[in-house]
């Protein structure tokens, strides 16, 4: 009789023992989903304020709200970007910084921004980033010719 108590015990420790393992293994993977659609975000709007700055034009004012919508971005960055996605903005910075009237190479930033984008999609874990790299694949950015 007390084996079979004894049996019964340790399966109902292994069942609880089961569960409380599944649910911190959910509870892990929703933190990080939820820490990578936030990234996703603040990454999106990187770009979009990349695409701020290239179709800013002369215009003093688009060109300030351009330079401070990537300013507060990349505030944003600092906070929940890879050590590698961090390493290739301050590339961009450095880029950005080195041509302060805005006369930039535009194959230099083309470069960087597909380094920086290489490095996002690696944070983000999508599948076929090797792929991509084996395949020296160019991400397109819109950049015109008159800025």
């Amino acid at each position: 009789m007390t084996d079979d108590w004894m049996f019964l015990l340790l399966t109902i420790i292994g069942v609880a023992i089961i569960i409380c393992i599944t649910g911190l293994y959910t509870k892990s993977r929703e933190i990080r989903l939820i820490k990578d659609r936030h990234k996703l975000k603040v990454y999106q709007e990187f770009f979009h304020a990349v695409t701020d700055l290239n179709t800013a034009g002369k215009e003093p004012d688009r060109v300030s709200r351009a330079k401070m919508r990537l300013a507060y971005i990349l505030d944003n960055m600092n906070i929940v970007a890879d050590p590698a996605v961090l390493k290739t903005a301050n590339e961009f910075l450095d880029f950005l910084n080195e041509c302060p009237d805005g006369d930039y190479d535009v194959l230099k930033e083309l470069n960087i921004l597909n380094v920086i984008i290489r490095a996002m999609r690696a944070d983000l874990g999508y599948q076929g980033g090797k792929a991509l790299d084996e395949s020296e694949f160019r991400f397109r950015f819109y950049i015109p010719k008159n800025r």
